[in-house]
């Protein structure tokens, strides 16, 4: 991706007839997965659809089909905002959601549509910390690792993590039962060697494992797609009430 590119995709998004600021009737949250897979897509919606969600409010799963199948490196989570952006051009929305755990592009869609925009990343490590002290994050493969540890130091929320501990699988990798048991082996360490009190699920596709990690530890579970789904609703409840 070129600085030449995004501009254009941002000025794309910014001139758009008021494409990301003019909603379809209704409220409307368009939670937005950064990578082309639809089965993770798929997750991120299995992962909050039994959140309550007002009368007259809509939540919306979609994927970025020309996003990276996987967003793992650090290119791969700069790569992906410029496709981030046309999709949420073509997704006008009273709130966004970006659905990887990097948080790309947040700061730029927010500038673009004007409207409230949160990363699950940000927004998982909050919600633990009204149930915790102590956050220990489960990521995908360890090149997540220092990433997050960058972005959560520029957020100022660093030194609530206690440790952020790769699974060893990418993205792709962690639906069947042996990723499921491997995950579960890292946040026994981050548990019992950490002394973790809540644990962030530090992927997108680990979603699906909340239930059956809830079930595992006394500490709880933070899935990050339904803390920012859960974090927008209440977002837009506080504004109707205003």
């Amino acid at each position: 991706m070129t600085g030449m590119s995004l501009r254009a995709t941002v000025g794309q998004v910014s001139r758009g007839a008021g494409a990301l600021t003019t909603a379809a009737p209704g409220t409307r949250i368009v939670v937005i997965n950064p990578n082309s897979t639809p089965a993770i897509t798929d997750q991120i919606r299995a992962g909050s659809s039994d959140l309550a969600v007002p009368k007259g409010t809509r939540v919306e799963v979609v994927t970025s089909p020309d996003g990276p199948a996987a967003i793992e490196s650090d290119e791969d989570s700069i790569g992906c905002v410029p496709a981030l952006l046309a999709t949420a051009l073509a997704h006008p929305a009273d709130a966004y959601v970006i659905a990887c755990f990097s948080d790309p592009g947040i700061d730029t869609l927010r500038s673009a549509s004007g409207v409230p925009v949160f990363g699950i990343a940000e927004s998982a490590v909050l919600t633990a910390l009204a149930r915790g002290r102590r956050v220990g994050v489960i990521s995908s493969v360890e090149a997540s690792v220092g990433r997050h540890s960058r972005y959560f130091g520029r957020i100022g929320l660093d030194r609530r993590i206690v440790a952020d501990i790769a699974v060893g699988r990418g993205v792709l990798d962690l639906s069947d039962e042996a990723a499921a048991l491997d995950v579960e082996q890292v946040g026994d360490r981050l548990v019992s060697e950490h002394e973790a009190d809540v644990i962030v699920l530090g992927c997108a596709g680990l979603s699906h494992l909340r239930t059956r990690l809830q079930r595992r530890w006394s500490v709880p579970v933070i899935d990050p797609c339904r803390a920012a789904v859960a974090s927008a609703l209440a977002s837009l409840a506080d504004r109707n009430e205003q």
